[in-house]
């Protein structure tokens, strides 16, 4: 069983996802305002964490950072609306997991949650759009590709095949079949890479290889939107 957590200070929208989320198999969800976010992770332990970024009442930004410094912290992804590009890029770059709209229909809410607990990054419409103007706008940033280079040149053989996967946006599993490992193995690896390239999570690490121009690298793409 998948368990979530809705963060959001408007009852109605956190009610409204929790009975979608509970609607699907193998899926549970529970609620929870911002101010209480981090202790009700600390005591439920969610799989995933769905996280209002433009809350009134509470920073969601320091709510993200005490969400991923949690010992064994969640996928985090924020919720967030058509016009807060710069509060979805501010939040990849800290560590969230990826971007929901707040208007996301069922179906795609249900299949992103999933997504999320397999260790895939999910990126709506607007954050993969975002995002990838960005990598356009780096690639001709010769400072950062340079940056990149280094930074990779730093791993293995092994590590650079599962870096271009993590960067196709495959999960643990899926990189395990193409390259005949198990899971464990290959979270040893990520989490390796993610020390070697100073990042914390795989939108992260994704940007760093599309910099570098890994040579076995695909174009980053979204995994859901």
């Amino acid at each position: 069983m998948t368990l979530t957590l809705v963060v959001n200070d408007d009852p109605l929208l956190r009610a409204g996802l929790q009975m979608i989320i509970e609607s699907a198999d193998r899926l549970s969800a529970r609620v929870t305002c911002g101010a209480k976010a981090v202790a009700e992770a600390r005591h439920c332990r969610p799989d995933v964490v769905l996280l209002d970024i433009q809350m009134r009442s509470t920073d969601g930004f320091r709510v993200l950072k005490g969400l991923l410094d949690l010992p064994d912290p969640p996928r985090v992804a924020v919720l967030s609306s058509p016009t807060a590009e710069s509060s979805v890029l501010a939040a990849l770059r800290i560590g969230a997991a990826g971007c929901l709209l707040k208007d996301t229909g069922p179906d795609e809410l249900v299949a992103s949650v999933r997504t999320l607990a397999v260790g895939n990054i999910v990126l709506s419409g607007l954050a993969g759009s975002q995002l990838l103007s960005e990598l356009n706008e780096d690639a001709h940033n010769s400072d950062a590709a340079q940056h990149a280079r280094r930074l990779t040149e730093s791993l293995s053989e092994r590590e650079h095949e599962v870096l271009a996967m993590v960067a196709e946006g495959l999960s643990n599993a899926d990189i395990g079949r193409r390259l005949l490992m198990g899971v464990g193995t290959v979270k040893d690896y990520v989490s390796g890479i993610f020390g070697k390239l100073g990042v914390v999570n795989r939108v992260q690490a994704a940007v760093i290889a599309d910099r570098a121009r890994l040579p076995e690298c695909a174009p980053l793409e979204r995994t859901a939107g």
